[in-house]
């Protein structure tokens, strides 16, 4: 048998923590220890003035306090199940620590990577204060009671929220995370459907330029063979078919690089127009309208293809996503920019269909349209429509167009800053709240503490300045009775003879001890007594 898996687990469950990684952690612990400061100097206040603590007293053990606030705050950034222990040992020496000791819970279950260790520690804690309370007290059940709600309270809860927290923050990193490799996969596929469309741009370039490239050999030979041309002339004619064939052979060869498709290129120019296009769709069964005003016929070779491609993709998107709907083409121009709008109205009811399309023919229709120096657009309109916009240059340099930033690059990034501003401020009332109850209540219990003692002090006063022979009027006025008495043996009164009970120095206004005991005889003060409390 091997000890090395031991040591190992010994070793990282010895392993301190991340600690401060930004400074907005020092920040956090400062305030943190600046609060647990700020509880302990309020309950050494109330203690020194009930007279509890000495002056020199309150100031050593302030400062004791606040050196094991500081250790608290720093080891449960290192090692937060030391900090629950020291913190667990400081809150019977200042009650104020018992606050520290539920923060210092709650850290170790948000800061722990794991809860295997934890379980062990508090485990074996409470298997040791299972042995030592009976043993030490036996027949005390309020210490019984005590250790039980501060294990259950002050640790146990705290510990589990803790754990909660980090395993919520987990799942929700978890799912940012994912937010962005969907982001990444979806501007990859961006990608491809735009290089896809830079292949049909260049195989449009190649119809378009093979064409008049094959049309300047076809009169070059014939130029050639004309019988009226000198031997010269016949040369150039020659070179020029010749060259005219190279440079169609390349720009077959480079346009073959840049295609991404595996077919075979088309050998005849894709000169098929908007209207011809118009009409193959009609003609399978589609409701189309189009109007194109005069002088959008002769258009740049670029900008022709382009409006073809945005009216054959807005065409199939209409027949595939609402079927049965009108189709509505405008082709205009203003003399330096053409605008191609194409809308589509909602399908019919009962023809409606669900599916949702990747968008990558809009993406490619938005890159066609950028390489010429356009702008595009596309959304839904009114009714439950759909509405495909380009403009471009009609005397434009094809490229001039800027290209588009992804806005969804930095998309996730800002909705998760947006949500972390959200629940920051959920957070810190969720947070104050708590502790301004916390300061309130101590407040008000100090305040309680420090009325008692000062009522206690009053009647001592009061009980010292009464003489014998004082009327029953001034005796009650000075000293007020309570109802009840203490558990005392109880006194022969003789005749004419009335005692009362009154609260004294060492009783808290519990309702029913009175450590004074004062007798009348004929509404005048006969006896005055301390009567023990048991």
């Amino acid at each position: 048998m091997t000890f090395s898996e031991p040591r190992e687990a010994a070793r990282r469950a010895l392993r301190p923590t991340t600690g401060w990684s930004t400074r907005g952690d020092v920040l956090r612990d400062a305030l943190l220890g600046a609060l647990i400061a700020a509880l302990c100097a309020a309950e050494l206040l109330f203690r020194l003035a009930a007279g509890d603590l000495s002056s020199s007293g309150a100031a050593v053990t302030m400062a004791a306090a606040v050196v094991v606030t500081v250790l608290v705050v720093v080891l449960s950034r290192l090692y937060p199940l030391l900090a629950v222990v020291v913190s667990l040992l400081a809150s019977f020496w200042v009650y104020g620590f018992g606050v520290l000791l539920v923060c210092a819970s709650y850290l170790a279950g948000r800061r722990l990577p794991g809860t295997r260790w934890a379980l062990v520690f508090f485990g074996a804690g409470a298997a040791s204060a299972a042995v030592a309370v009976p043993l030490l007290w036996p027949d005390d059940r309020v210490v019984w009671v005590t250790a039980a709600v501060t294990a259950a309270l002050n640790i146990a809860l705290p510990w589990l929220v803790g754990v909660y927290r980090r395993q919520h923050l987990a799942l929700a990193a978890a799912g940012w995370e994912h937010a962005r490799q969907l982001q990444r996969e979806h501007a990859l596929t961006a990608d491809r459907a735009r290089l896809r469309e830079r292949s049909r741009i260049a195989q449009d370039m190649h119809d378009s330029l093979g064409h008049e490239l094959s049309l300047i050999a076809l009169r070059a030979g014939a130029l050639e063979v004309a019988p009226d041309l000198d031997g010269e002339h016949r040369r150039s004619a020659a070179d020029l078919r010749s060259t005219a064939v190279t440079a169609t052979r390349h720009l077959g060869e480079v346009i073959g690089v840049l295609r991404t498709d595996t077919g075979p290129p088309p050998t005849a120019p894709a000169d098929e127009g908007v209207p011809a296009l118009v009409e193959r769709v009609r003609d399978s069964g589609m409701r189309i309208t189009l109007v194109r005003e005069d002088g959008t016929g002769d258009l740049p070779p670029m900008v022709d293809r382009a409006v073809h491609r945005i009216v054959q993709e807005s065409l199939t998107n209409a027949a595939k996503y609402a079927p049965g709907a009108e189709v509505k083409v405008w082709i205009t121009a203003d003399g330096a920019r053409l605008e191609t709008r194409v809308v589509n109205s909602a399908p019919p009811a009962g023809r409606r269909t669900s599916a949702a399309g990747g968008r990558l023919g809009l993406i490619g229709l938005r890159e066609r349209v950028r390489v010429v120096g356009g702008s595009f657009a596309a959304g839904p309109v009114g009714g439950g429509g759909w509405e495909v916009c380009a403009t471009m240059p009609l005397h434009g340099s094809p490229g001039a167009g800027a290209e588009e930033p992804d806005g969804r690059a930095a998309g996730i990034d800002q909705l998760q800053s947006a949500a972390r501003r959200r629940v920051r401020r959920w957070n810190l009332a969720l947070v104050l709240l708590p502790v301004a109850a916390v300061v309130v209540s101590v407040l008000a219990l100090g305040w309680v503490g420090l009325d008692a003692v000062e009522q206690d002090d009053r009647a001592q006063e009061s009980f010292d300045s009464l003489d014998v022979g004082d009327s029953r009027g001034d005796v009650e006025g000075a000293l007020p009775p309570v109802p009840g008495g203490p558990d005392a043996a109880p006194q022969v009164e003789g005749e004419g003879v009335s005692c009362s009970y009154h609260r004294g120095a060492d009783e808290l206004p519990t309702g029913g001890t009175a450590p004074f005991r004062l007798c009348f005889a004929e509404d005048r003060l006969l006896t005055k007594e301390e009567v023990p409390v048991h």
